[in-house]
């Protein structure tokens, strides 16, 4: 799931992980703002803390702090994290071994689906309010809904590309940075970092092996970064509905404008489709930071660069203006030295 970070990666990697790592979807579809899974009680006396990895780190493997970027599959900055077989500072985020799965927290199974057809996403309930999940596990048991395992529990080995998912949220939990929240899934509004979920010995183990800049003041990552009437954050097409924003259909339908999830002062945009092929772009440092993009702002130019190779000539240019408080025109125009000011026929309308 290497997007966006600061060093370079080969092509050929890129190209693997964006075809491996579109994550799957978040399972049962439930409103919003309501309690899902209620129906799966909590196992007694569960606790929101992670007493066990869940998969060994060793020298020369990541951890990935939430926010990722990898469209199409993750337009929107990821609500989970990886734990990866790899070096991603080194440029080799794909390793060879295959590592046996753990239960982090004791959970009951609240759900159990199979995205790609043989590796499994598994949500727990943990406490009233408290749910984990692991995605890409080769399951070795079978399991079933409102089966209780604890903590530390073998309940498979890692899948594609030896890597696995990690996410948990808490219904306690609010965030300001989502700025129509019936456009997200409950367990991304009420995401928590699950680097901060575990024992205190253990998170340093996680903090040694996290691909993460020492400038980042949160460890752990963020993933809401909208403000109303500001460009910063996500935006979906004109039209689209909002229970369809965060699947399939409405992964080439959105773009964002956030901040990377390694280095999280550098500004990224992040394209799904449809304005122009999915792709993380950076941009230059002297153009207008998104959070400071306001309708009274007019059109903006974005130049984009590879967040890869950031000194390389620009890729294209995207034009950008807030027309009221929530609705933006984009529009992309290919080639270095694309100087378009106004918008052309291609113009395309994004709602928060």
């Amino acid at each position: 799931m290497r997007a966006s970070g600061t060093t370079k990666i080969s092509a050929v990697a890129f190209a693997l992980l964006a075809a491996l790592w579109a994550c799957g979807n978040d399972g049962p579809t439930v409103p919003n703002g309501s309690y899902p899974y209620t129906n799966v009680p909590a196992p007694v006396g569960g606790v929101a803390q992670f007493t066990f990895l869940p998969v060994a780190i060793a020298a020369g493997q990541s951890i990935t702090a939430l926010g990722n970027l990898n469209p199409p599959g993750h337009v929107l900055p990821t609500d989970h994290i990886y734990f990866y077989d790899g070096d991603l500072s080194g440029n080799q985020p794909f390793g060879a071994d295959v590592r046996d799965v753990l239960m982090p927290a004791a959970g009951a199974v609240v759900f159990i689906i199979k995205p790609s057809g043989t590796d499994s996403k598994i949500m727990f309930r943990a406490t009233e309010n408290f749910y984990f999940y692991l995605d890409h596990i080769l399951l070795s048991q079978t399991l079933t809904v409102g089966q209780v395992l604890q903590a530390g529990t073998k309940i498979g080995t890692t899948a594609l590309g030896s890597a696995i998912d990690l996410g948990a949220f808490d219904f306690t939990v609010q965030h300001t940075g989502f700025v129509d929240t019936l456009r997200y899934s409950s367990q991304t509004v009420h995401y928590v970092a699950p680097r901060s979920y575990f024992a205190p010995a253990l998170m340093a183990q996680v903090d040694a092996h996290l691909y993460r800049a020492a400038s980042a003041s949160d460890k752990g990552g963020q993933i809401d970064f909208g403000i109303a009437g500001k460009l910063v954050g996500d935006w979906f097409l004109l039209g689209m509905p909002k229970d369809s924003s965060g699947g399939p259909y409405g992964w080439t339908r959105s773009i964002a404008f956030v901040y990377d999830y390694y280095d999280p002062t550098k500004v990224r945009i992040s394209i799904g489709g449809t304005v122009a092929g999915p792709g993380v772009w950076g941009i230059d440092a002297t153009a207008p930071r998104p959070e400071t993009v306001t309708v009274g702002s007019g059109i903006v130019s974005y130049k984009l660069y590879s967040p890869f190779d950031p000194n390389f000539p620009s890729t294209g240019l995207l034009l950008v203006q807030m027309t009221d408080g929530s609705t933006i025109k984009v529009e992309y125009f290919a080639g270095s030295s694309a100087s378009a000011t106004q918008f052309g026929a291609s113009a395309v309308t994004f709602v928060r």
